[in-house]
Parts: C-alpha cells; structure tokens; sequence
C-alpha cells in the first residue's frame, strides 16, 4: 500500500501524522503539565503572601507589646490599673504602703495621662527590690519618675526610708 506512494507523499503524510500526535499530546499531557505547573506558581505566590502577612502579624504584635511597654497598656480603666498596683505591691513583705494620692487624669495633644502615685516606706534593699520587680515586672502601667526620701522621726529618733513611684498611662482621647 505504501509501496505506489512517492516520498513526497510519504512525507507530507508523516508530517500529518506527527501533527496530529503532536496535538494528541499537547491536549493529553503538555496542557494539563502546563495548567499544573501555572497552579503550582499561584499556590506559591499565596503561600509567600500568607508568609508574609503572619510575619506582618507578629511584627505588629511585637512593636504593640514594644508600645504597651513605653506608654503602659491600653484600654484599662484607672480605677483597675491602681488597684493592680496595689495589688503588685501587696506580695511584698518589707515593703509597706505609706500613701497612695488619687488617679490624676490630664489632657495633652489629644491624649489623656493618667497619673498614679504611691509612697512606700520600707528598707532600702526591700524597696530597691521593688521598684526594680515594677519596673521589669509591671505590665498596667509605665514608671516615669523615682524619688527616695530619708525623713527623720523626732518621736522615735530613727530614720524612715520612702521612695515615691510615679506611674502613668497614656490613652488617645475619644
């Protein structure tokens, strides 16, 4: 049957043939690897998005612990962040409360500071101890200003020792 055909035809019919195969193949297999292979792409450029904003997550995260920590934690009533100062400073034994003045709230550029002020009495190391746990232990509020005082008590002829911690808060007016 070949055998009557010239190589012309012969050819012409093989490149017919490879055609087909060739279009028999792409719809089969080079298609399909290439839709794969473009899906493969756009779940990575995804994957690198999602990598990307959970690092943007906990970058956030990071710089607002970063900010609580400078400017005391947000979003707290005042009434509360005293009471956790006091609370703080309960669980220390040489350590006594000699005053604690009222919650000063004040306005400034659009921010409310609130000032709370404690005077303690104790031994130096024990109030050294304590200013130190506030000031790394802490997290309701910031400490802005320390002052220690030696009064001296005529009655009693001895030396107190007290040591006046100021915190404040900032929050953004609303």
């Amino acid at each position: 049957m070949f055998a009557n055909l010239t190589y012309k035809q012969k050819l012409i019919g093989l490149i017919a043939i490879g055609i087909l195969l060739f279009m028999a193949a792409n719809k089969r297999s080079f298609k399909i690897t290439r839709q794969a292979y473009d899906q493969v792409q756009e779940l990575e450029d995804k994957l690198e998005y999602v990598n990307s904003s959970t690092t943007d997550v906990t970058q956030t995260q990071v710089e607002l612990k970063f900010y609580d920590k400078i400017i005391g934690k947000q979003g707290i009533e005042p009434e509360e962040i005293q009471q956790q100062i006091l609370d703080f400073t309960s669980s220390y034994d040489n350590v006594y409360v000699f005053n604690l003045d009222e919650i000063h709230i004040a306005e400034s550029n659009g921010f409310n500071v609130i000032s709370n002020q404690l005077t303690l009495e104790g031994d130096f190391n024990a109030l050294l101890e304590i200013v130190y746990a506030f000031e790394r232990e802490f997290k309701f509020s910031n400490i802005v200003s320390i002052s220690f005082t030696k009064e001296k008590e005529f009655q009693t002829r001895k030396n107190k020792l007290r040591v006046k911690i100021i915190f404040q808060n900032y929050e953004k007016n609303s």
